[in-house]
């Protein structure tokens, strides 16, 4: 970039959070593909949720809502509203239990 070398860390932080982002993505758009709706409505629910972009298209487009999804659909879509909104380490640290136990340590 600008003629100078970008440092293996920074390019490989950038990967491991796009894969990181990538794999929530995924991982939430299978679960909410078990309520069998179309796929456009899915992806979009997804996107919007995770990106915080707003209507998706379809089922839940701008004359929609997520109404029509089940409870466990819906509890993922929080995570990723708070994922997206948060941001994903934050929320992924929560999730790690070594994390509590270190911050523990270092209050006494």
């Amino acid at each position: 970039m600008d003629e100078k070398a970008i440092p293996h860390e920074v390019v490989r932080a950038t990967n491991m959070f796009l894969f990181v982002y990538i794999m929530i993505f995924v991982t939430s758009l299978l679960v909410i593909s078990l309520d069998n709706l179309d796929m456009i409505s899915n992806f979009t629910a997804i996107t919007a949720t995770l990106n915080n972009i707003g209507p998706g298209l379809g089922a839940v487009g701008p004359t929609g809502n997520f109404g029509c999804y089940s409870y466990i659909s819906k509890l993922v879509m929080i995570f990723d509203m708070l994922a997206g909104r948060l941001e994903l380490y934050p929320i992924l640290i929560l999730f790690v239990p070594s994390i509590w136990k270190r911050s523990r340590n270092h209050k006494e």
